[in-house]
Parts: structure tokens; sequence; C-alpha cells
């Protein structure tokens, strides 16, 4: 026991000093994680680290999807229902199928079954992973919303796809009409649970009133949502996204602005947390992994399969995009009326479908035997095509996406940005008129002097949004740097000042927190707002 936490606390460090190297190196933290594990599982005398795939699909899987869920906005998930299903259940049947050919074809004594477990295994895009490669890129509104809506939903689909054949092969049996009527029946009962769930939070939600039981809600509503779901057999993947997609949507209704504040940073914490750690427990995965198949494989010929495999699912996805778009455009008017993916945006949707986690645990949880009690067929050696897969596609694929994006010229345009300045200026001139009116029906002149007060500063913040957006020349890359490097001194030195004020007895302690909290607020609103609009009509690289 003690081993084990000595061993959690020194993935905890080495996931901090990761962090800070990807920040300074400029490089994305689940791959540099990912390698790093891969290159210290080698060093002599390292304990032992085992991905227990129980721990992934209780522990980490249900937080890090519903808080992808909560920041999904449900207008635009609602308005791509079309590609996103057919990304996340069609393409998802397609790989399996394909791989499953593939696999039977190139692997001497593999069946079919056992080549659709490798392919069901394998085939959905991780939401950990694309969320985490694509949260730093400036992606078009459209294709984001497609990418991270297929990752959301497509856990689910892969995971009882994965059921299926893994029955299929322990018993030798299968059936299509039992198969697919269990997959409505664990699609629609997890969607019915989680919006149950979802309805039920929020009611609870409104209720509360300390900021602290809020929080706490919601750090345990994947749980509420996930355990009991799958305990009577429906999936508790759709059940978490669907209360995270309600909760998320009603957010504003329901959640303090104290507790929205919390939320957001004890959840940033949460995320940052247990993505380091399940990224570099992929890459730690590998010697157990490689000893498994110790003499029965030439090492060679594994490569070359792992690199057959990997190369067959990023086909299979190109195969499956582009005839996709075409289809819509044809069968759907809908599709026609909508914004368009460009040619450039689908071969960005193709090369962005990042494995993780999720499929090294279905490996991982592959059953030892079959119902005769023989050893499930290639188990070790599904583990290292798996492996191969993510590999390759979350660090070959996560790295030359970004450049990849930048060849395609596909990037967000600047208009994204400057309508959301423009909704934040007509807000805040609206405030500005209703001040106004409550000023005019007050007969108190201190009241009104007040009034006038707070009117003035949100005039004065409008009028300086309304000058950034219609000046380009404040909207470049150097005016952000400028401003990025200014005003994190200057809220610094502000902080020094507070304790030099402190310590002459000016002000107490109390008051020295109190007021350095507020300036912590705007430290931070100003860094948002900064790094949203400076950049807005910055040259595309």
């Amino acid at each position: 026991m003690v081993e084990k936490i000595e061993t959690l606390l020194l993935l905890l460090g080495l996931v901090g000093v990761l962090s800070v190297v990807a920040e300074r190196l400029r490089f994305p933290f689940p791959i540099l994680l990912v390698i790093a594990g891969l290159g210290i599982a080698f060093f002599p005398n390292l304990p032992l680290v085992k991905l227990d795939p129980e721990l992934v699909l209780i522990i980490f899987l249900p937080p890090l999807i519903f808080s992808a869920a909560w920041n999904f906005p449900w207008e635009d998930f609602r308005a791509n229902l079309i590609p996103i299903f057919a990304l996340a259940i069609g393409l998802v049947l397609a790989t399996m199928v394909g791989v499953g050919y593939a696999a039977h074809w190139i692997i001497p004594g593999m069946t079919l079954a056992t080549g659709f477990v490798l392919g069901a295994i394998v085939s959905p895009p991780d939401a950990v992973a694309a969320n985490s490669v694509l949260k730093n890129l400036r992606v078009p509104k459209r294709l984001s919303t497609i990418l991270e809506g297929e990752s959301l939903i497509n856990d689910s689909s892969g995971l009882v796809a994965y059921q299926f054949a893994v029955v299929a092969v322990v018993t030798g049996s299968f059936s299509l009409s039992q198969a697919g009527g269990d997959f409505v029946w664990e699609s629609l009962g997890g969607v019915a649970f989680g919006w149950v769930v979802g309805w039920v939070v929020a009611y609870v939600h409104r209720e509360l009133s300390d900021s602290a039981v809020q929080v706490t809600l919601t750090i345990l509503t994947p749980y509420i949502a996930y355990l009991p779901c799958e305990h009577f057999g429906c999936s508790g993947v759709l059940a978490v996204v669907t209360a995270g997609l309600h909760l998320g949507h009603h957010a504003w209704e329901t959640l303090s602005p104290e507790n929205r504040l919390q939320r957001e940073t004890i959840w940033r914490f949460i995320d940052y947390l247990l993505n380091g750690i399940v990224f570099i427990l992929i890459g730690l995965q590998f010697p157990a992994i490689w000893a498994g198949l110790a003499g029965d494989w030439n090492p060679v010929i594994l490569i070359l399969l792992g690199i057959g495999v990997s190369l067959v699912v990023i086909a299979i996805r190109f195969a499956w995009i582009f005839p996709l778009a075409l289809l819509q455009r044809i069968l759907f008017a809908e599709v026609r009326r909508q914004e368009r993916l460009p040619w450039r945006e689908l071969i960005a949707a193709s090369w962005a479908g990042m494995r993780g986690v999720v499929s090294l645990a279905a490996a991982m949880a592959l059953p030892e035997t079959t119902a005769t009690g023989e050893p499930f067929p290639f188990r070790h050696l599904i583990l290292f095509l798996t492996f191969s897969v993510i590999f390759v596609t979350l660090v070959f694929q996560g790295l030359s996406l970004p450049w990849l994006m930048r060849k395609l010229k596909v990037e967000e345009e600047a208009e994204t940005y400057l309508g959301e300045a423009r909704a934040r200026l007509a807000i805040m001139q609206w405030l500005v008129d209703q001040i106004e009116r409550i000023i005019a029906t007050k007969t108190d002149e201190a009241e009104k002097a007040s009034l006038r007060l707070w009117r003035d500063n949100y005039a004065q913040r409008a009028h300086h949004l309304q000058i950034r957006i219609e000046s380009p020349q404040l909207q470049t890359e150097s005016i952000f740097d400028c401003d990025m490097t200014v005003f994190p001194e200057l809220f610094q030195n502000i902080r020094l000042r507070l304790a030099e004020m402190r310590s002459r007895g000016e002000i107490s302690e109390e008051m020295r927190k109190r007021i350095e909290y507020d300036f912590d607020l705007e430290d931070r609103r100003l860094h948002r707002l900064i790094g949203r609009y400076a950049r807005s009509s910055a040259p595309k690289r």
C-alpha cells in the first residue's frame, strides 16, 4: 500500500515537471507525457506500474467525459447530430469491420471474430486525447464541434461493440438481433438515465446555497450517472454525456456566480490531474505489453504489424469521411443549406482520429481464457497492436495535426472572435441603458450619484471594447505580446505593493487578501480578453 502511494506521488510530481517542460517547449502536453512514460518505463529497478482497466473506466473516464460534455454547447451538438452520429456510430462500426478483416487476412491463424475484437478496441477516437490536442488549436467552429461531439459519443458505441465481439470469441456464438436489441437498450437507457440525473442534480443545485456543497455535488455527478447505469446494463458513458450536456446548458440558471467561478477552477485542476496521470500511464504500460510477447514473435514482424494496423485505422477514417460528406449533400437538403466543410477541413477531420486510454483499458480488460478454458486467442498481440495504434495516432498524428492545419490554412476565422467581442459590447451597452432607466426612477440624489458612477464605469469599458473592435492596429500579434507582457508584471507589482502596505500596518491581512482576490479576478479576466481579442484579426500563419 505504501509503495503504491509513493508511486502515485512520484507520478504526480513527474506530471508537474513535464507540464513545465511542455509549456517552455510549446510541446503538446499529453503527447509529451506518453513519450516520457514510455522512456521512463525502461529505467532499471523501477516498480511495475500496471494500468487497472476498472480504474480507468470507473475512476478516470466519468469525470473526464463529464467535464468535456459540460463545456460542449448543446445548440451546436443538436445542429450537427447527423455528422456526429455518422462518425460516432457509423465510423466505429466500419473501423471494427475493416480492421477485423484486415487482421484476419494478414495475421496467420487469427479468426474473424478475434479480428473484430481488435477492431472494436481501436475503433473509437478518445475524447480525452481529442480535447487535449485540439484545445490549443484555432479549429473552425463547426469542425471542432463535429470532432468533439464524435469523441463524446463514440466511446459508448465502441465499448458496446467491444462487449459483443468479446462474447462472440469467449462463447463461440453471436446473435445479430440480440446484439442490435441490446445496443438500443443500452443507448436509450443511458440517455434517459443521464437526463434524469441531470434534471435532479440541477433541481438540487437550485435549492443549495453553500458553494462548497455545490462544488462537491458537481464532482460526484459523473459517478452518480455512470455507476448505477452500468449496474443496470445501460451505457454509463452516454448517461454521463447526457447529464453533462444538460447541466452545462442550464448552468447559468442553476449555479450561483461564485459556484461557477469555483467550479471552473476546480475542474480545470481535475482535468489537468487526471489527464496527466492517464497519459503517462499509457507510456508506462509498454514494457509489460512487450514482455507478454517475448519469444513468440519476431520484433520486426511485430513493428510491421503495428504500423500496418495503424495505417488501416487511418485509411478507414479517410475512406469514411469523404464519401460521407458527399452523401450528406446528396441526401439531406438541410446539410446543403448549412455551411459545408471544405475539403481542407475534411482532410483535417480525417487526420484527427487520436486513440487513447479507453482503447488501452479495453484491451487490458480482455479475459485470460474463453468459456472452454483455453487461452483467449492472440490476447498479448492485441494488446501490442492496440498500443501501437495509440502511439501512432496520438504521437504521430497529434504532433503533425497543427502543422497540417497550418499548411491547409484550416483556422478559425477572425470574424468568429470579433463576433464574440461584439456580443460583449452589445450586452455592456444594454447594461448601461438599463442603469440609465433605473436612475430615471430614483428620487434620492445620493442613489442617483452612485448609479451614475456605475453607469460611467460600464460605459467606459464598452467604449474601450468598441475601440479595440474598430481598430485593426490593436488586433495584431505584437499588441497581444505587449499586453500579455505588461499586465502580468503590473498585477504582480500590485501584489508586492499590497504586501508592503500590510507590513507597514496600513491595512490588515484580511484586507490585503480581499483586495488581492479582486485583482486576481481582474488579472484572469484581462488575460482571457487579451488572448481572445488581440489576436482576432491576426494574419494566418
